[in-house]
């Protein structure tokens, strides 16, 4: 069975070196990312050259995220690596940078003493560690009462839910992280902790000034994103819910109706829907999961994820390719189930076109007959993608003359994506679809396909014909 929801994983040092890149793709990964929140610019190349010859030596096109870490407030250092907050004690936020320990610390963010406010509160280590600010003293210190204490590391980090800050989505290493990004091989980035679609802009206008065709995800990790979510999706090429940030930020049990809404909207607006963080997170130290965690990664194929992702699991975890590996499985199992059911079919995406418009149609032929594959010719991968989103049970063949748009559609759901050069006339397509779908083994002689393609085959939204062919 060819899974159709893709794959993300998080590269680090669990799995940096190629030969484990390469048991990660065989596992099922589709799309590797690259988390600029550790390490350098060297390490970073090192693991886009990794994640390329494994790409050529599979023969198997593979997607690159960069993940821009945008102004996450992180601990710095504690002496000793960790120290215990005991609850009701009371701890002070130094502005200059200290080694921290029981009686004090301080953060990446020097501003935080001029930002927060009594009674707000600041949550350390994704909520693990509540504090509440007892008292400002400007311009250096800020004195916190422990409410909820624990075990607190260097690096981890700090959420102030209450606390409106005035700070950039795109921070000044992002910028410069952006413009090195814009320079190499990479087919998306994702900008962290959007508030609104001018967030998205400006990584746009940052990409742009070096010609490069990236595409821009958005992650939604903060309340403010929510209520700009229709705005923020239309902006974007794409979106990840990132539960983890968001999930502190806001009311937990709210996190799950906004990742079925956003999910909606992606469906809705033709946009790929990624779902991130702790999806399988006893598999960083467990060879299973939990039965709740395989639940939730079996849910957001039941949203419409159109990509599940993996982050510590993959990243540092001990079993990095087996959490690959489970995942897939589920996916798998959840698949097979979700093409027995009888749900209603998705509405076309919003403002689609033409390409919106036959891929709404091609469920309606396919109710009618049994078809083994659907190939589009597309120059930008913008038709894949509508054809993605009406989640029909067959493969969908991705061409494109292309490598970009190639690389790009390992992200969208059920597409395999061939790069091929484009036939001179369009009498040559449907021999041409053929061959790739008995290829990929989509498709045996005598099976039907649907073709769609252009006029014009190297005409970006030329895409105007639909047949339904037999393979010879």
């Amino acid at each position: 069975m060819a899974i159709r929801t893709k794959i993300v994983a998080t590269l680090g040092p669990a799995c940096e070196e190629a030969e484990a890149i390469r048991q990660l793709a065989l596992a099922g990964a589709d799309v590797f990312r690259i988390n600029f929140s550790h390490g350098n610019e060297s390490q970073r190349q090192g693991l886009l050259a990794n994640i390329r010859s494994v790409e050529d030596e599979l023969d198997r096109p593979l997607a690159v995220m960069a993940d821009l870490c945008g102004p996450k407030i992180r601990v710095r250092e504690i002496a000793g690596g960790s120290v215990l907050l005991g609850e009701g004690h009371q701890i002070t936020i130094e502005r200059q940078h200290v080694v921290g320990d029981a009686r004090r610390f301080s953060t990446t963010l020097e501003e935080l003493t001029k930002t927060v406010a009594p009674g707000e509160a600041m949550l350390l280590d994704d909520g693990k560690i509540s504090l509440e600010v007892v008292e400002v003293r400007p311009p250096d210190e800020v004195v916190c009462r422990v409410v909820r204490g624990g075990m607190l590391a260097s690096g981890k980090g700090v959420n102030l839910p209450d606390t409106r800050l005035e700070v950039p989505a795109m921070t000044e290493k992002d910028r410069r992280d952006a413009a090195w990004i814009a320079r190499g091989d990479f087919d998306y980035v994702a900008i962290s902790f959007v508030r609104t679609a001018d967030d998205i802009a400006v990584l746009r206008e940052t990409l742009g000034a070096a010609d490069c065709g990236a595409h821009v995800i958005a992650k939604i990790e903060k309340p403010q994103a929510i209520a700009n979510i229709e705005s923020i999706v239309a902006a974007s090429d794409g979106v990840m819910v990132a539960r983890g940030d968001l999930g502190v930020e806001m009311d937990l049990p709210s996190v799950p109706v906004a990742q079925k809404r956003i999910a909606g909207l992606c469906q809705a607006s033709g946009k790929p829907c990624i779902i991130a963080t702790q999806m399988l997170e006893s598999m960083t130290s467990c060879r299973t999961p939990t039965r709740a965690e395989v639940s939730d990664v079996a849910n957001a194929v039941l949203d419409h994820a159109d990509a599940v992702m993996l982050s510590g699991e993959t990243a540092v975890g001990q079993f990095p390719a087996a959490a690959v590996k489970m995942m897939d499985r589920i996916v798998a199992e959840i698949q097979g189930y979700d093409d027995q059911t009888t749900a209603s079919a998705p509405a076309p995406p919003v403002r689609a076109g033409t390409a919106g418009a036959l891929a709404a149609g091609v469920r309606e032929i396919m109710a009618t007959q049994a078809i083994a594959a659907i190939a589009t010719f597309t120059v930008t991968g913008t038709t894949a993608r509508m054809f993605s989103k009406q989640r029909p049970a067959c493969p969908i063949l991705g061409i494109s003359p292309d490598l970009g748009a190639v690389r790009r559609m390992c992200l969208y759901y059920g597409v395999v994506s061939v790069r091929a050069s484009a036939p001179q006339h369009t009498r040559d397509v449907l021999g041409l679809a053929s061959e790739f779908a008995i290829e990929q083994g989509a498709a045996r002689v005598g099976d039907k396909i649907i073709v769609v393609s252009g006029r014009s085959l190297n005409t970006p939204g030329g895409t105007s014909t639909l047949v339904v062919h037999t393979v010879e």
